[in-house]
């Protein structure tokens, strides 16, 4: 059986400022290549359309269509990830036109059931179309990290660890006001893309409180980051993202808010939040080290996730939903 040829597209402007969903798209990318997929990202080094036999296309960014509509034409096999999470409901003229890029679509795949319920409450598809693959995670996040890495770009020590980036959905300030009650340092890691809203963090941010711009996906230096934190933490408004799931690999207590996609993924094993609101962070991150039960929680969430989000069970899962739409004999 010829191995899979996939091009991996997003929106044109993904990369001026890049967030989970470009980390998605290249560990992904990732994933499939060791599985035995040829799994390229789309750019200088990939290869003309014709040599594909599918797009996996992440992102529903009216952006992106231009490159949906030449799949089409040129008669591949379109896999799109949505990758979105509305707080407030879309518009008719948004939902018509996401509705008409699901037409497109072979399949829709969505990282949790969550994530499919939330999309399906506002964007009416053919449900047959649509399958959960959950987030992989790189195998690099079970190596040991060098932990002597972190402290030559930043000198920080004992510190609550919050990765993405800065902007209101996912509630910075409010942590940087938790941690200012508890006296704890942190790090925010992931440059911004609200800089009014990062100027605000880091006026109200005292001196042991870092920020670090974008780390690669799984780098060393993403990895000694989240070995050397004593907690990872990301009590946004939307659900949390891959970042929570590396932690959860590395043995990190994590604490974030309650919520549906969190007790999906993280069952009871995690420190939750009563709301977005600094009190109640700081009393979820005293809570998680005051906890007798910590240790265990921890193992018991890293062998849920490990069992789950492993790059070994999730690039199975994605090439049986590649072998289900027939592209091994194409």
């Amino acid at each position: 059986m010829t191995a899979f040829k996939l091009l991996l597209t997003t929106h044109s402007t993904a990369f001026l400022t890049s967030g989970g969903g470009e980390s998605e798209l290249v560990q992904v990318a990732e994933l499939l290549n060791n599985g035995g997929v040829q799994a390229d990202i789309y750019g200088i080094r990939s290869r003309p359309l014709r040599f594909y036999d599918a797009v996996m296309h992440f992102s529903i960014h009216a952006d992106g269509e231009a490159v949906l509509r030449e799949t089409t034409q040129y008669g591949k096999k379109v896999f799109l990830w949505p990758n979105v999470w509305w707080l407030s409901p879309p518009d008719a003229a948004e939902i018509a036109r996401i509705q008409g890029l699901a037409r497109q679509a072979h399949r829709l795949l969505f990282k949790s059931q969550t994530e499919l319920a939330h999309f399906l409450a506002h964007i009416p598809v053919d449900l047959r179309k649509c399958a959960v693959v959950a987030s992989g995670v790189s195998d690099r996040f079970l190596l040991p990290a060098d932990k002597d890495l972190l402290p030559t770009v930043c000198d920080v020590a004992g510190y609550v660890l919050c990765l993405g980036l800065i902007e209101p959905v996912k509630n910075q300030l409010e942590l940087i006001r938790a941690l200012n009650r508890l006296g704890l340092n942190g790090l925010m890691a992931g440059g911004f893309r609200d800089e009014a809203y990062y100027r605000e963090c880091v006026d109200e941010a005292h001196p042991g409180i870092h920020f670090l711009p974008f780390l690669q996906p799984c780098s060393a230096l993403l990895r000694s980051a989240v070995a050397n934190a004593v907690l990872v933490a990301e009590p946004s408004f939307d659900p949390p993202g891959r970042s929570c799931l590396e932690g959860a690999l590395m043995r990190k207590p994590l604490v974030m808010v309650d919520g549906r996609w969190q007790r999906e993924h993280f069952e009871d094993n995690v420190w939750y939040t009563a709301s977005t609101q600094a009190d109640d962070i700081a009393a979820a991150i005293q809570s998680a080290f005051d906890d007798t039960a910590q240790e265990e929680k921890i193992e018991r969430n890293y062998a849920n996730v490990y069992a789950r989000h492993s790059a070994t069970t999730v690039s199975t899962e994605l090439i049986r939903h590649l072998i289900d739409a027939g592209l091994e004999n194409e």
